[in-house]
C-alpha cells in the first residue's frame, strides 16, 4: 500500500488535508464544490508553492465508466523568472500534450488554465486561482458535452455521475 507524501508549505498541508484519508494510505477525489473550498483555503493563505495541478474527470456509476480531462487540466507554476515570451511558450506547449486524445485549441482559456506566477508574487498566484474558479463555469458544460457524447450518456445516466477533480501541489 503506497502512503502519499506531504510536502511541507502551507498550501501543499491544505491539498494533503483535503486530498488524503487514512493517515495518507488514501486519496480523495473533491467534487466541485469541494475544489472551489480548497481554492478558497488556498488563496487565502497568503501564500504560494511551486506548483498546483488540478486535472478534472467525470464519473458514472450507472455505465462503471470514467473520463479524463486532461486538456481542462489546471497547472499554474511559480518560476524565479519568465517573460511574456516565456509564458506565452509554456501556454502553446501546454495546448499541445503528446498524451491525450482532445486538443483544447483555445488560447484564450489556456492563459487561464495554465499559468506562470513568480515566487512570492502572491497577488498574480491569487487572480490566477479565481480566474480558473470562476472559469469552471463554461468548462464544465464543455466537459459534459464531452462526456455525453464519449460516454454515451442518456438522461437516465446522470443522475449518477459527477465530476471530481485529482489535486497535486509541490
Amino acid at each position: 500500500m503506497k502512503i502519499i507524501g506531504k510536502d511541507k508549505g502551507e498550501i501543499n498541508e491544505i491539498v494533503y488535508n483535503n486530498t488524503v484519508y487514512y493517515n495518507g494510505k488514501y486519496r480523495r477525489y473533491p467534487t466541485i464544490t469541494e475544489l472551489k473550498g480548497i481554492l478558497d483555503e488556498i488563496i487565502s493563505s497568503d501564500s504560494t508553492t511551486e506548483y498546483i495541478r488540478i486535472t478534472p474527470f467525470y464519473i458514472n456509476e450507472e455505465v462503471d465508466m470514467q473520463i479524463e480531462f486532461e486538456e481542462f487540466m489546471f497547472y499554474i507554476e511559480c518560476r524565479d523568472w519568465f517573460d511574456e515570451q516565456d509564458q506565452k511558450m509554456h501556454i502553446l506547449d501546454c495546448l499541445e500534450p503528446i498524451d491525450t486524445p482532445r486538443a483544447l485549441n483555445d488560447v484564450k482559456l489556456g492563459a487561464i488554465l495554465y499559468p506562470l506566477c513568480k515566487h512570492n508574487d502572491i497577488v498574480s498566484y491569487q487572480k490566477a486561482l479565481e480566474e480558473y474558479k470562476d472559469s469552471l463555469r463554461d468548462i464544465l458544460p464543455r466537459m459534459m458535452k464531452i462526456a455525453k457524447s464519449e460516454m454515451e450518456l442518456k438522461e437516465e445516466h446522470l443522475p449518477f455521475g459527477c465530476f471530481c477533480f485529482e489535486i497535486h501541489s509541490g
